[in-house]
């Protein structure tokens, strides 16, 4: 995405499900708005990162990837 067409953080969870994701929930921050989606399409996987946390003494890694000015991630 160029900036010529760069998405604010309210577009970003439509531009998510214009492309085939299922948005679970929207997230906001002061900084940044933080958007859960159920799984990723290739073009996200291609640019994710991953970290482990630790939920309720049991761990389990997530994806995430950054959209323009938000935070997206998935399990």
């Amino acid at each position: 995405m160029n900036p010529a067409n760069k998405l604010d953080q309210r577009n970003v969870p439509l531009y998510l499900r214009g492309l085939g994701c299922q948005v679970l929930r929207v997230t906001s921050r002061k900084s940044r708005a933080v958007i859960q989606i159920d799984r990723p399409i290739p073009q996200l996987q291609e640019r994710a990162a991953s970290f482990t946390e630790n939920v309720n003494g049991q761990q389990r890694q997530a994806w995430f990837v950054h959209v323009d000015s938000c935070l997206v991630y998935w399990h």
